[in-house]
């Protein structure tokens, strides 16, 4: 019997190092879910990735393919015009979906337009799937993209077997609601036979729509309908915490002589997050000028080092989230700094994973606190991170899908300037052996 061939599609291919050459066809990949999958494709016996290449064409260049070959997986890149990229990606997948899922209702828009070519882009999608695929195939489709996938390839007569995982929270009924044609968007749902979440809360509102809507019975961890039978599971992503963990013994500065303290004396509270909205951001630097503002004492004793890697540079809403977080650290920084202190320390740029690890081993507390968030790796990253025996602190949002899983640490609302000030400066509960306020004196 042939291994069983695993199918991975997502809105984007792997991360393809600078290194990559297209025209060769020779492929380097980078980043934290093809750490995760790739081993998997491997035992497969060489599978598949299926995305978008990244890269804006023509109208009539849509759709079309390109292979290239890595030693563990083929890749499909497929092509999708600036016009796709406009309605389907900037508008109905980010303007649309996102702010829907993460229960910002007041900023979802919704463009019929928009919609048709989010559906068009996924029968895109589709039509270069049945091309490629085998009766044994096993198809895993991944995050709020590519909904209607599983949907439209069971139309196309793909018999095999059909999951699905979402990579952001999943909202309660009266959000998914927002939509013109909330009955039709569920309904494609089912067409997978395995649905899966971060976390118990987020299946738990799946199975809640699902029944309210009634498309479906729940029976245990399962739905129950007339086409079939569906399985639903909490089983989050995570992290290679080898990629973090201290390669040997060290304590503070961390090594590679980067650091990211001011001064010897000077405490380090430290943010890394996308420039997503809801990241919180500009909640947080606004919780930090309270806890400077209530706790005087501090000044000059603690900083913020926030940063922040650009994402979604073409989205209005995400140009007008930087625009905000810049005018706020000058606000903040220039009404609270000294002469040889500054509040907030803002770099605008992404840094790779070893400088990242760096950074977190070097700071006091790490403060996690998204308005709302599918699981956030950012938490698991700084756990890794940590010297045991000198660990820092992690204050986290309840909001966040990683607050599940890390309940022996200190929880906080975003939302309450004042509990993310107390937060910082609550006795830790984290599991190191020594344990002790967030920031100590």
């Amino acid at each position: 019997m042939k291994d069983l061939r695993l199918i991975v599609v997502s809105n984007r291919l792997p991360a393809l190092r600078e290194d990559t050459d297209w025209k060769s066809g020779r492929v380097n990949l980078a980043g934290g879910l093809v750490t995760a999958l790739l081993p998997f494709m491997e035992q497969s016996g060489k599978g598949l990735w299926v995305g978008w290449n990244g890269r804006g064409t023509s109208l009539r260049g849509s759709g079309r393919w390109k292979q290239l070959d890595h030693p563990l997986v083929r890749l499909l890149g497929m092509e999708l015009s600036e016009k796709d990229l406009a309605e389907y990606y900037n508008g109905f997948c980010n303007r649309t979906l996102w702010p829907m899922f993460h229960c910002f209702q007041a900023r979802v828009r919704v463009d019929y337009g928009e919609q048709k070519t989010y559906f068009t882009v996924n029968k895109k999608f589709s039509r270069v799937l049945t091309h490629h695929l085998e009766p044994d195939d096993i198809v895993w489709v991944h995050d709020y993209h590519m909904v209607p996938l599983g949907q439209l390839l069971r139309q196309a007569g793909f018999r095999g077997p059909l999951g699905f995982f979402l990579h952001i929270p999943f909202p309660p009924l009266e959000l998914i609601e927002l939509l013109p044609n909330p009955v039709g968007f569920m309904k494609a749902w089912l067409a997978y036979d395995v649905v899966g979440f971060h976390t118990e809360r987020y299946s738990e509102n799946y199975f809640e729509v699902i029944s309210r809507l009634r498309l479906a019975k729940r029976e245990e961890d399962r739905l129950v309908f007339a086409e079939g039978r569906q399985r639903v599971m909490a089983n989050p992503i995570g992290i290679n915490p080898a990629i973090f963990r201290p390669k040997k013994k060290t304590r503070r500065p961390a090594a590679k002589g980067k650091s990211v303290r001011m001064s010897a004396d000077c405490r380090v509270v430290i943010g890394v997050d996308r420039l997503d909205y809801s990241k919180g951001i500009p909640d947080r630097m606004l919780s930090f000028e309270y806890f400077l503002r209530h706790r005087p004492a501090w000044r000059r004793k603690v900083c913020m080092v926030q940063i922040c890697s650009p994402t979604r540079t073409r989205v209005r809403e995400y140009r007008e989230q930087k625009e905000m977080v810049d005018n706020l650290v000058g606000r903040i920084n220039g009404l609270l700094s000294e002469h040889d202190w500054h509040p907030i320390n803002y770099l605008y740029r992404s840094y790779d994973q070893a400088d990242l690890a760096s950074f977190y081993r070097d700071a006091d507390v790490a403060l996690v606190t998204p308005l709302r968030d599918g699981m956030n790796l950012v938490a698991m990253e700084y756990v890794a991170a940590q010297d045991p025996e000198d660990p820092g602190v992690l204050v986290l949002s309840k909001y966040a899908g990683v607050a599940e899983y890390f309940p022996d640490t200190i929880l906080v609302n975003p939302y309450i300037m004042e509990s993310v000030a107390d937060g910082l400066v609550k006795p830790s509960p984290c599991p190191f052996p020594n344990g002790s306020p967030s920031i100590s004196p």
